[in-house]
């Protein structure tokens, strides 16, 4: 029988890779999103939920835990706003929501499944620019700061039960998103040691190290997708 892993943000060109990848290695992934615009065979089960919205959020990872035991969680849903600060709408409640609180109830509600099955993984998808932060991403940044946070400190909590909880964290990565600031990218690949910027490939390799049997020892981690652009500790 495959493992189950709820995998967030499921729609987005990572999140499509990371179902991918995770689906050729014999998981059976349930996606959920806001929407599913296009076809995604990679997903087992297409979960189309606001995760903004706590009460229907909470119902729906309820149905899917009642489904069956779930051996992963990937909270890989993200949003962001670009901008000085001082300048900018406040719209951090969103940021915050999508960011962080999302994936704390997503975590309050899962791991219970993983303990009652035996053990399980945990992977949340961060960002460089919450350990070195980022001009124009102060909010996204503190956010994102947060779950890192939260990773490290539920790690040491349900460690003992066999779940392992750990971070990936992105530096910039080519996307559809990101192709139309080609000119950027191109000069953040020129800065790093590897000479270019991540794919979403790239993504879902870590993750699916942090998923698999490789990792079996390793929780409260945070393991930087960045080709050497952010060496910080």
């Amino acid at each position: 029988m495959s493992r189950r892993v709820i995998l967030t943000g499921a729609a987005g060109a990572i999140g499509a890779a990371i179902a991918e990848l995770l689906a050729a290695r014999g998981w059976q992934v349930i996606g959920v999103d806001l929407a599913f615009p296009g076809a995604s065979p990679a997903l087992a089960e297409r979960v189309a939920q606001d995760i903004t919205d706590a009460g229907g959020y909470q119902a729906a990872l309820d149905r899917i835990v009642a489904g069956g035991p779930v051996h992963g969680l990937v909270n890989c849903a993200g949003v962001a706003q670009v901008g000085r600060f001082l300048q900018l709408e406040p719209r951090w409640d969103l940021l915050v929501a999508v960011n962080l609180t999302a994936a704390i109830q997503a975590c309050h509600v899962v791991v219970p499944s993983m303990i009652e099955a035996g053990g399980g993984s945990v992977v949340n998808i961060i960002s460089d620019s919450a350990r070195a932060g980022a001009a124009g991403e102060a909010v996204y940044s503190a956010a994102k700061g947060g779950l890192a946070a939260f990773t490290r400190s539920l790690a040491q909590e349900v460690g003992r039960f066999g779940v392992r909880v750990n971070n990936v964290s992105p530096g910039p990565v080519r996307t559809p998103m990101s192709a139309a600031h080609g000119d950027v990218m191109d000069k953040l690949a020129a800065k790093t040691p590897m000479k270019r910027v991540a794919e979403a490939s790239d993504i879902a390799g870590a993750v699916a190290f942090f998923l698999g049997d490789d990792s079996a020892f390793v929780t409260g981690q945070t393991l930087s997708v960045s080709g050497g652009l952010t060496m910080v500790g």
